[in-house]
């Protein structure tokens, strides 16, 4: 794991100088050491993070002749095959570092290299000879990659902080990816929080060439849940996504460094830690937290399964104070506003954690393919409710308020609200309302009129066999990556610990993608396949608990201990960028319990701390 960086020389030809000041932005994803190298118009380093081969794995790496350089952030799970590969193919070695299979692949297979790689991974490639960048992203979109183009050169950087450090990239926010971001709870697509700034898709690869930039996607996900399902009985399935995952989960513990597991007690991190547990045949240390909040506490869960399994477990407990603390150790570090409160807490118990072990498993991913959420659930009732006489949803509908604004752990009475104020629009725009932030109606109301917040365009509707299947497919190129798994790296990253998720290996990732919908979510109960396929790893109780995810008593902490750090927060918001009356009003239906809008508030309070450590409504001078 690091944090990869570079310039190909344009008007400007790269300096030390420029590269020194990337990598100081980056010492956080990479501790353990910093490499650099020039050669002829390019630039590219290295902030490591050493898991693998830890004495001699220092980037940027080479071919034998020296003019293919390499650096990537993430790890190569299938490196050791490929090497055995390349050697018989007359490729030396220096090192017994994952990425130095790179250049040699690249020598063999030139830009089509990275179909070859089994892993999660952000990369730049350089071809001196032929002058040729390449970078890549591994397909589901664990690692991130951003670019930007300007007359100084062309930048890359697994953060946008470093591009912006160098002073050749313009720091104007771009406003359409921010209402995007209130819309959603995170920057959405290919965008960032820069107008001068993108990010590389999930299973994308980018070459420059002279000054022609070409992107295109090696791999998608999508696809895969619009070809016709897999013809194969429950059992065969379940026993064929055991063999994926056994192997997923025995790749990811690739490391020489000290190894754990995230164990929240949910189905998902228990199944990823029994696999871990008997793979390594020692002692496993697991890692948890929880909340002195009725509801919100999955302390006792997590427990559970670690005495099944015979972990060394150890837990955090998250107050309040503890909370306003990590907000703002990590308020410098995001360079972009994530308003999944989950951030915080994934941070402070990466930075505990760290203490401990190196690397760490997470369980990402399961919802999204095997069906795991509630709003997947809402997905199904929807076309029955729409099926009720017009006149009776429009009373439902004008009934929700009277629901009042319960702030449990995602109460029945909250979710049948949220269900009523939706359910009667497209199904795409349904579901990111169930688990965005901002109504398209809202956005509009607490935007200043002739400000820079524009209405974001709805999210497109990829073709899937069926309408759940629609929504997976929205959550794995939306959601996923660009929230959740946005989420982990920053998270992880702003401790020095590497996170991996062994469901999003891409060969479980297919076969998941191929079952029918029946084989995951049937009534009331998701992930059918997964809780057959993992029956005898998980203790029972487990298997049969409700799905509830990292969840924060935000909406009572923002009306108690959180309250003055909000309101102080939400009193800077720019007014040429909301209503400040609006944006009381929203603070004050939430205090009287009116309605539950921690989403919005906390989106708002995220946007700030960014505008105060990156944003700006006025033009920077670009060198």
């Amino acid at each position: 794991m690091c944090g990869i960086y570079g310039i190909v020389g344009g008007s400007v030809p790269p300096t030390d100088a420029d590269l020194v000041s990337m990598a100081g932005e980056l010492v956080h994803r990479g501790p353990d050491g910093n490499g650099r190298a020039v050669r002829g118009r390019a630039g590219l380093g290295c902030r490591r993070l050493a898991i693998i081969d830890v004495a001699g794995g220092t980037q940027p790496l080479t071919n034998e002749a020296g003019n293919v350089l390499t650096v990537c952030n993430g790890e190569i799970y299938n490196h050791a095959a490929l090497r055995r590969e390349l050697e018989a193919a007359g490729h030396r070695f220096r090192t017994r570092s994952d990425a130095e299979v790179i250049p040699h692949l690249y020598e063999e297979y030139g830009v089509d290299f990275v179909t070859k790689l089994d892993g999660m991974f952000g990369l730049a490639l350089w071809d001196a000879l032929a002058e040729r960048l390449v970078l890549a992203r591994d397909r589901l979109g664990e690692k991130p990659v951003y670019y930007a183009t300007t007359r100084a050169g062309f930048l890359f950087a697994s953060e946008p902080k470093a591009l912006l450090a160098t002073g050749r990239v313009d720091p104007t926010p771009n406003w359409t990816a921010l209402a995007g971001y209130l819309r959603h709870g995170y920057v959405p697509g290919g965008a960032s929080a820069f107008a001068a700034i993108a990010r590389l898709p999930p299973g994308a690869r980018l070459v420059l060439e002279g000054e022609h930039v070409a992107v295109d996607h090696y791999w998608e996900v999508a696809p895969l849940l619009a070809a016709a399902p897999l013809e194969c009985d429950p059992r065969a399935a379940a026993r064929a996504l055991r063999t994926h995952f056994e192997r997923a989960v025995g790749a990811a513990l690739a490391s020489d460094v000290p190894l754990g597991v995230f164990l929240s007690g949910g189905i998902d991190s228990t199944a990823v830690a029994a696999l871990a547990r008997i793979a390594i045949g020692s002692e496993l240390d697991t890692f948890a937290l929880g909340f002195d909040v009725r509801g919100f506490d999955e302390r006792d869960h997590a427990a559970r399964a670690a005495r099944a399994l015979g972990t060394r477990h150890h837990t955090l407990t998250i107050t309040p104070d503890l909370f306003l603390e990590g907000t703002r150790a990590l308020a410098p570090l995001l360079d972009e506003p994530l308003a999944d409160p989950a951030l915080v807490p994934t941070y402070l118990l990466a930075r505990y954690a760290s203490r401990t072990v190196k690397v760490v498993l997470v369980g990402e991913g399961s919802d999204e393919l095997f069906a795991g959420y509630p709003s997947y659930i809402g997905g199904l009732l929807a076309p029955r409710y729409r099926r009720l006489p017009e006149k009776l949803r429009r009373v439902l509908t004008a009934l929700a308020p009277q629901l009042g604004a319960p702030r449990g752990n995602t109460t029945l009475r909250y979710l049948v609200r949220r269900f009523l104020e939706e359910a009667d629009v497209s199904a795409i725009v349904r579901h990111r309302a169930w688990i965005g932030c901002f109504s398209a109606d809202a956005l509009a109301s607490i935007a200043t009129p002739g400000g820079p917040l524009l209405p974001p365009p709805d999210p497109s509707t990829p073709p899937a066999r069926t309408e759940v299947d629609m929504l997976l497919a929205s959550d794995l190129t939306g959601y996923l990556p660009d929230d959740l798994l946005l989420k982990v790296d920053r998270a992880t990253m702003a401790a020095s610990l590497e996170g991996r998720s062994p469901f999003l290996d891409h060969r479980l990732v297919e076969f998941a993608c191929r079952l029918p919908i029946e084989l995951k979510l049937h009534g009331l109960t998701g992930k059918l396949v997964l809780r057959d396929a993992v029956s005898d790893l998980v203790p029972r109780p487990i298997l049969r608990r409700v799905k509830r995810g990292l969840t924060v008593p935000l909406a009572t902490w923002i009306a108690g201990p959180l309250l003055p750090f909000v309101r102080e927060t939400l009193s800077r918001l720019d007014p040429r960028v909301v209503r400040p009356r609006s944006v009381r009003t929203l603070l004050e239906s939430h205090l009287e319990r009116r309605r539950d809008n921690r989403r919005e508030i906390w989106a708002l309070v995220m946007l700030q701390l960014w505008q105060d450590a990156y944003g700006t409504m006025s033009r920077h001078r670009i060198a």
